[in-house]
């Protein structure tokens, strides 16, 4: 990363006339200007890049010509109908699933993290919670940030219980925490809050917008609340098999697209709205 140097001293005998004091002055702040500038660059270098990236199942395109970077540290909401490849891109991206074309290109060491959209354990398999957790690889956090992630999520309780009998927001939790122990710089979150009950729900989203610093990742969100869609995110998607549109969440609740996709009613459940595009996914 670019360090910010101090801004090189004036010497006196340089101001001696106006002239000189305003040139002097503004060869400082373009040296400072410069610096900073190439920090910010350096911290905007995305962590992992897209470039084209389709997929294919025989003659059905689920993802076709989709181009993202994912700087580290920024969070991603992916939005769009059911149908859309919102799923698929996230096992694209996490290598479950090989791109038909275009490339994933990884800039910098990558550990993923991933929760799922839906988390099924066969009755036959007596897996309990902390058979689950002791399949993390926690070397990269200390005993007490370790012991952070079991008090926030309230698991202690939990780890003697078999995961198939777990609620919803219990089996979210144990998830969460699997994908946390890693320490991941690129968290996937698949609608991680369906079918939740909405205290549960709150709780959670209030989770994953606190992380401590130790735990501060890029996150990939994709999610169907557009409340918290527009209020948690620094960048959000809209995708329809391909980007529909993108943006901060300052500017795309304003724009024409996403108004014409979504009103102004951004606390209702997001219901998808034909538009200009005119590839409606199959529900």
């Amino acid at each position: 990363m670019t360090k910010l140097t101090a801004p090189t001293p004036i010497d006196n005998a340089m101001l001696d006339t106006p002239t000189a004091g305003v040139l002097a002055a503004n060869e400082v702040m373009h040296n400072f200007d410069k610096a900073a500038h190439g920090a910010d660059t350096a911290v905007s270098t995305p962590l992992l890049s897209l470039s084209k990236v389709s997929f294919s199942i025989g003659h059905q395109q689920l993802v076709k010509d989709v181009s993202i970077d994912i700087a580290a540290g920024e969070t991603i909401s992916l939005i769009g109908p059911n149908g859309a490849g919102k799923s698929t891109l996230a096992k694209l991206i996490l290598g479950l699933l090989p791109v038909s074309s275009g490339t994933i290109t990884k800039h910098q060491p990558v550990r993923l993290g991933y929760v799922p959209q839906r988390f099924t354990v066969t009755p036959i398999l007596p897996l309990r919670v902390q058979d689950l957790l002791s399949q993390a690889d926690t070397q990269q956090l200390t005993s007490d940030q370790q012991a952070f992630i079991y008090e926030q999520l309230q698991l202690r309780q939990l780890l003697s219980r078999q995961l198939r009998h777990l609620s919803g927001g219990e089996t979210q939790r144990v998830l969460l925490a699997r994908a946390l122990l890693e320490k991941p710089n690129l968290l996937i979150l698949d609608e991680p809050m369906q079918g939740l009950d909405p205290d549960t729900e709150a709780w959670l989203y209030q989770f994953i917008d606190e992380l401590p610093d130790f735990l501060h990742c890029a996150m990939l969100v994709v999610s169907h609340d557009l409340h918290w869609v527009m209020k948690g995110s620094r960048r959000v998607i809209c995708l329809n098999k391909h980007i529909c549109c993108e943006g901060q969440p300052s500017e795309l609740a304003v724009s024409r697209e996403f108004q014409k996709l979504f009103g102004h009613h951004y606390e209702l459940p997001y219901v998808h709205k034909p538009h200009e595009c005119e590839h409606h996914a199959s529900i």
